[in-house]
Order: C-alpha cells, then structure tokens, then sequence
C-alpha cells in the first residue's frame, strides 16, 4: 500500500468497483492548468504510463476539462492484473501529475461501495474523508451510471459543463505516438 499522497485522494485502493479494467478518475488541480501546463501533463502522459506494468491510458479515451477540473479513465494492460501493482501505479501516476500542475484531489468515480455508506475501503480513503468529508461542487461531467450519485461528498454540479481541449488532445495523441 501507498504511505500516503500531497493530495486529498478518495478511493485509493478501493476494495470493490465497477467497470472491470477500467477505472474513471477526476482530478481537480489546486488552479486551472493553463495551455502550457495542459501540453506538460499530455507528454507526462506518455512518458510516465511507459514504465508501467499494469495501468494505461488510451489515445481515444478524452479528457473533458472544466476549470480545475478534469476527467480521465485508467484501464489495465493485462487481462488478469495484479491489482495491487496497478493501484500503486495509479498513484504513482497521480504523484506525477501533482508534481506537473498541483493537485488538489483525486475521486475515483468507480468506487462501488464507500460512496453509499461512508466506509473507507483504504487508509488514504479514511485519512481523506477525515480532511473534507464534502468536496462541494464539481462539474457535470455528464455520468451515464447511478452509482456515480452515491458518492457522499459528490455535492452540488457546477455552472460550468465540461468541454474537450482541443489541443490538449492533440498534444496526447501526438505523444501516444511517439512511444
């Protein structure tokens, strides 16, 4: 397990989440990333998933962006991970990021369980929802599944939607393929 994170990070290890292999996080930077910090973390992208053994991030799955926030999807490159190993990847991956443009909190919207009843499957989970048991309001990233409203400190949406960057885009797959 992680010893911890520079961020508020609500469901680190889960125990139980829904989509198999795939894993939906928003992240909500400390400020809004701007252009140039939006091009670090696309090539961040690339270089940092290429020392991974079990996490991925595919060119075709976008990033919508409101504000601070962002959205993105963390898939396994196994059929059968090592969840641990891939829980510690996503981390490290996260840390990354923070040290690219600071984050302010990670919510993994995959979460299946402590959303409704408030129990912490991880130590990082419990510490975080120790801090700021209510994030507040966030953006409407348009969530197509029911489970994404049992999370309890989901709060109030935003009067912003989330839209698609163009080029940060552009900038991602452009890095995606210089692997």
């Amino acid at each position: 397990m992680t010893t911890g994170y520079p961020f508020l990070f609500y469901g680190a290890a889960p125990t139980e989440w829904y989509g198999g292999g795939r894993l939906d996080y928003e992240v909500r930077f400390a400020a809004p990333p701007s252009p140039a910090a939006r091009a670090a973390i696309a090539t961040l992208v690339r270089t940092e998933l290429a020392t991974k053994r079990e996490i991925r991030l595919d060119a075709h799955d976008r990033w919508p962006w409101a504000d601070a926030w962002t959205r993105l999807v963390v898939r396994t490159r196994t059929m059968e991970p090592d969840w641990t190993v891939f829980f510690e990847e996503v981390g490290a991956f996260f840390r990354a990021l923070h040290a690219a443009w600071p984050i302010e909190l990670v919510v993994c919207r995959s979460v299946d369980t402590h959303g409704a009843t408030r129990d912490a499957d991880d130590p990082w989970t419990a510490w975080s929802l120790a801090q700021r048991p209510e994030v507040g309001a966030r953006p409407s990233f348009g969530s197509t599944r029911a489970s994404h409203d049992r999370f309890a400190w989901q709060g109030p949406a935003l009067p912003i939607d989330a839209a698609f960057d163009a080029e940060f885009e552009a900038a991602r797959v452009l890095a995606s393929a210089a692997k």
